[in-house]
């Protein structure tokens, strides 16, 4: 989006993605919700006529990228975030 890349956290399935973006554009419009590499969401609005790229590669293995977004961590990092959420 926007030129931007957002890797998609490990559990995250891409048929899953391209099916609710395709459906987002035929209902004129919708929110898709994915979960990024580092245990973030992201908000998609997905309208036709807006290109989406989808790229698709292999990553190394990170225990910490369990898409559990009470517990985000910063990507290529050692940093624990062990401070709760507001």
């Amino acid at each position: 989006m926007s030129d931007t890349p957002h890797p998609l956290a490990q559990d995250q399935n891409i048929d899953v993605i391209e099916a609710a973006a395709l459906e987002a554009v035929r209902v004129g419009g919708d929110i898709v919700r994915v979960t990024l590499y580092g245990n973030r969401e992201l908000a998609i609005l997905v309208s036709p006529g807006v290109p989406i790229t989808f790229e698709i590669a292999e990553v190394p293995e990170e225990t910490r990228d369990d898409g559990d977004l009470d517990h985000p961590f910063e990507p290529y990092s050692d940093f624990e975030n062990d401070y709760p959420l507001l």
